[in-house]
């Protein structure tokens, strides 16, 4: 397991699944980890968890859709630790339906949290990492649905995810183009085992674990501060996405 001893490392769309799977394992490594979302319970229970195994974690709520709770958030890891070196941009939703019957506000909502709300916390990131040493991991949670479109209900979440790899990549161009030592990337899981694909908790051997989805954030997290892992596409051979 590669050490985070240090480092600030803060994850949105923590209080579960996928996120609060990344959160643990960042804390393992030895990183401080800020976990952001709406529900502060949940939160309360991750956070108590990664203390239980001798972490350090805080826990955030908050819409990061809404402007002010964004900047209140990194203005707060500014003042509190002087220093920011990783963030995955994992919060998301997942609305499905058809053409015809997908509700516009759905579709609207998905693009909010899902790229609006990455490229905000992505923009304080970047301000925040350039006060220590222009350096640090952003890492953007995507899907194999940034890279192809597997089914035809998801229209929204396939347009969003589409648009968080051209995000990632158009940052990671301009902050590499302009000498910075930030690296933005992203991880692009297939099927998760998660509350969200697997509401009932049935048994789903065959899907990936949101623990191997952390390991390759944890991967990418902790490469050399020369080195960006870009994309990461994973999904379980169970899964044939094209």
């Amino acid at each position: 397991m590669a050490s985070l001893e240090g480092q600030v490392c803060v994850v949105t769309g923590a209080s579960r699944g996928i996120g609060a799977a990344v959160a643990r394992r960042l804390a393992r490594a030895g990183a401080t980890v800020v976990l952001v979302a709406r529900s502060q319970g949940a939160l309360d229970e991750e956070v108590a968890g990664i203390r239980s195994e001798g972490g350090t974690a805080r826990g955030v709520s908050g819409d990061l859709r809404q402007d002010a709770f964004v900047a209140s958030l990194f203005e707060s890891i500014g003042a509190d630790y002087g220093r920011l070196d990783v963030l995955v941009n994992n919060a998301g939703v997942a609305p499905f339906g058809g053409v015809e019957d997908l509700d516009i506000r759905a579709f609207r909502d998905c693009l909010e949290l899902n790229v609006v709300a990455a490229f905000a916390c992505t923009q304080q990131a970047v301000r925040l990492m350039r006060r220590k040493g222009d350096a640090g991991k952003i890492i953007n949670i995507g899907s194999v649905r940034s890279h192809w479109t597997e089914a035809g209900d998801g229209g929204a979440y396939n347009a969003s995810k589409f648009a968080l790899r051209a995000l990632t990549e158009s940052v990671a161009r301009e902050l590499q183009g302009a000498g910075s030592r930030i690296a933005v990337g992203m991880v692009c899981p297939g099927i998760v085992d998660t509350p969200l694909t697997n509401p009932d908790a049935e048994p789903r051997p065959e899907w990936l674990s949101a623990e191997v989805v952390a390991d390759a954030v944890a991967h990418a997290a902790a490469a050399p501060a020369n080195v960006n892992v870009f994309d990461v596409t994973l999904f379980p051979t169970s899964q044939t996405p094209w």
